[in-house]
């Protein structure tokens, strides 16, 4: 894509109800935005080949290794903590220092098909598919 092309993407997201349809490689990819009224705010969801499977977001939880191409080109990498802050305090009362240590290391590592950030998205595009194009609806 050229520089037009992703300064239209950029502007479609920047509002609540924007959409694009692009081309990544083999598979057809819709963005969309979203809204939550609850946390005032909107996030970029993509569609591969007209679907979000759930399917798609398994992976091995310890490594991150996802199962399906979709995950690794398209969807967001989350880790998060498997034991909560107060959770490791207790377990430090309880266990010692170095056992609450190894358990803040463990991480749950999983994939999401919504995106925050525009540049972080776009990036993400790029490092993973080899040509990217739009597609113009009529």
């Amino acid at each position: 894509m050229e520089q037009a092309d992703w300064d239209a993407l950029k502007e479609q997201m920047a509002s609540p109800w924007g959409s694009m349809k692009l081309r990544c490689d083999a598979f057809e990819v819709h963005l969309s935005q979203q809204t939550d009224s609850t946390k005032k705010s909107w996030s970029t969801l993509i569609y591969v080949d007209g679907y979000l499977k759930g399917a798609w977001l398994d992976c091995d939880h310890k490594t991150g290794v996802p199962k399906h191409e979709e995950a690794r080109r398209f969807y967001r990498k989350v880790t998060c903590s498997l034991y909560s802050k107060k959770e490791i305090e207790a377990y430090r009362k309880v266990f010692g220092k170095r056992k609450a240590t190894e358990m803040t290391a463990t991480k749950f590592i999983t994939y999401d098909w919504s995106w925050k950030s525009f540049s972080s998205l776009k990036k993400h595009l790029l490092a993973n598919n080899t040509s990217i194009t739009r597609i113009n609806e009529i």
